[in-house]
Formats: C-alpha cells, structure tokens, sequence
C-alpha cells in the first residue's frame, strides 16, 4: 500500500494497477457484475469485457435498461432474445467461437437502443458465461447523477456492483448540462442551483441513502470507479474525491478505484481503508 499525508490523515491507502480488473477485485465467483451510475458505464462494460475475455474468460455484456448498440471493436457479436431465451445450446455454441458477446432483448424503433432483458434472462445467462456484466442504470450521457426511487435496476444476484462517477464533474455547476436527475441530486446533496460540484458533494451523494447506492442490493460488494482522471490536472482532487467517499460511508463501499479507460499505458489506484 502507497502512503500519502493526505491519505495517512484519513486512514486510506492505495495500491497501484496496470489491470482493472484486479483492482476492481473480479474474481472467477462473480457471474454476475451490475455497473450503475454515470460518466462512462457503457465503456467500463466493454473494457472489463475485454480484459475478461483476454484471461481466457467468457463474457456477455447486456442492459436492464438500454444501451447503444455497440461498434465491432467493443463487442463482436450481438444477440437479441425478443421475448424468448434461446436455448442454452444456440447460445454456449455462439461462446464457443467468441468468448465475448453482446445480448439485448430488441431494438427499441424510437431511440435506435438496445432494450435490457429480465432477471431471469440474467439468471440463465450466467449460466452460459463464465461473466455476465450489465449496464444497469441510465444517465444520458451526463457525467454524474442521483437515481430516482425506480433506479438502478439491479439483479439481485449481482455479487460486485462498480458504481461510476465522471470526474469531468468535478468543479461545474449543478444545472441540468452536468447531471442526470438533477433534482434528485440537489435534494441528496443538499445543492443549490449553480453551485460547483465539488470532491464534498460527491461524497454526499455517495452516503446518502437515497443517493449512489439507492437499491444496490444488500448481498452485493460495491466498488466506485472514479473515471476519466485524465480530465483533471491536479490529481489531488482525485485523491480527496476517494477520501470523501470512503469516510464516513460505513463498511459498503469497500474500495474506490480511479484510472481513465483512454490512451495506453493506463493505470489504475485503488483506494482503501487501512
């Protein structure tokens, strides 16, 4: 573990990683992944796809929500259920000649997005691949956002839950431009319209009840991804965004990871408690 001041004062540690999924701690056990939140949950999904299936893993990247339907080099292949699951032969054949696939229930005519398939869908999947990752939450596109009482739409069997926040947040107003659900957010955060999102209010809304974590379910472990690090230029608003978090948040968020999902030779810290 790498000691800072700052960090030493607030009793949080970090290790360093060229892999995020072993900073996100994914292990073999985790069938299933649910990722929520805002600021790049679509390209977290691809990317840890990737690395999954580069260990020799499979993967089935799906929605309970909608997402965009993916480019070829973020999913080779994409398979619609409508209202039926295929058989878990047609589906482990497709595995058997690419290890990571992309499963939606139908096109929705209107948005051109793929539509989320049901829990029990997610159920039989995890019985296909080894990993089935689901983006489980909508944001619009805005880096950051407080969900409403309906949201997320997380499986209960979901063992890891990454909830995402986009550091490109940090320091612009509170207005409708930078976050998703923006009343839901003032109310948790206790904002004001045009105040400056701040490392403070993004761990007020990481506490609150009602806030990052509402309907995450009780047996699944949370991890917060701290995206697009490569946004900010003092990195010590990084570190401060982590150690909001984690203080004072019992023991549910267990650890925060930062990194950016761009360029090469990322790396990835990894925040916890000492």
């Amino acid at each position: 573990m790498k000691k800072d001041p700052s960090l030493e004062q607030a009793a949080i540690a970090y290790k360093i990683f060229k892999d995020l999924a072993e900073a996100i701690e994914i292990k073999p056990r985790d069938r299933c992944i649910a990722i929520i939140g805002a600021g790049g949950k679509t390209s977290l999904m691809y990317f840890l796809a990737k690395i999954l299936a580069e260990k020799g893993r499979s993967v089935i990247c799906t929605t309970t929500t909608k997402i965009f339907p993916p480019c070829c080099r973020q999913s080779p292949k994409v398979i619609f259920l409508n209202d039926e699951l295929p058989g878990l032969k047609e589906i482990s054949s497709e595995m058997a000649m690419c290890s990571q696939l992309t499963v939606g229930k139908s096109i929705d005519a209107n948005s051109g997005k793929i539509l989320g398939v049901s829990n029990d869908q997610i159920s039989s999947l995890t019985q296909i691949a080894d990993h089935v990752i689901i983006e489980a939450d909508g944001a619009s596109g805005k880096p950051i956002k407080a969900p409403a009482p309906y949201e997320p739409v997380i499986p209960g069997m979901a063992s890891i839950v990454i909830a995402v926040i986009g550091l490109d947040a940090l320091f612009q107003p509170v207005n409708s431009e930078n976050i998703f659900r923006l009343e839901n957010f003032m109310k948790v955060t206790n904002s004001s319209p045009g105040a400056m999102i701040t490392p403070d209010v993004i761990g007020l809304l990481s506490r609150h009840p009602e806030g990052l974590l509402r309907n995450v379910p009780d047996r699944s472990t949370v991890r917060v991804f701290l995206n697009k690090t490569d946004r900010i230029r003092n990195y010590k608003l990084v570190i401060e965004s982590a150690i909001q978090i984690l203080q004072n948040t019992g023991e549910r968020i267990t650890s925060v990871i930062a990194g950016t999902l761009l360029g090469t030779g990322r790396l990835f810290r990894r925040f916890e408690r000492r």
